[in-house]
């Protein structure tokens, strides 16, 4: 089976961002599950707020105003 993402992409970038930080070799593992879970969320969210709206397709402005429940959510 083939990777999911890419790994070194992802690992220089979570070091880019934690600098002084010292970071597990399997940490991009996390990150990027993490992620993915939060574009679930958002998904179902944006879904949510559509279907409240009465509009059977997601729109920019459905992903706008579930971003910020999906935030909170998501905050450490």
């Amino acid at each position: 089976m083939g990777r999911l993402f890419p790994r070194s992409s992802l690992r220089r970038i979570v070091k880019k961002n934690a600098k002084d930080t010292n970071i597990s070799k399997r940490a991009d593992v996390l990150v990027y599950l993490d992620y993915i879970l939060f574009l679930e969320e958002l998904l179902k969210e944006a879904s949510i707020e559509a279907r409240q709206a009465g509009d059977k397709v997601l729109q920019q402005r459905h992903i706008e105003r579930a971003v910020e429940t999906t935030l909170l959510k998501f905050r450490g």
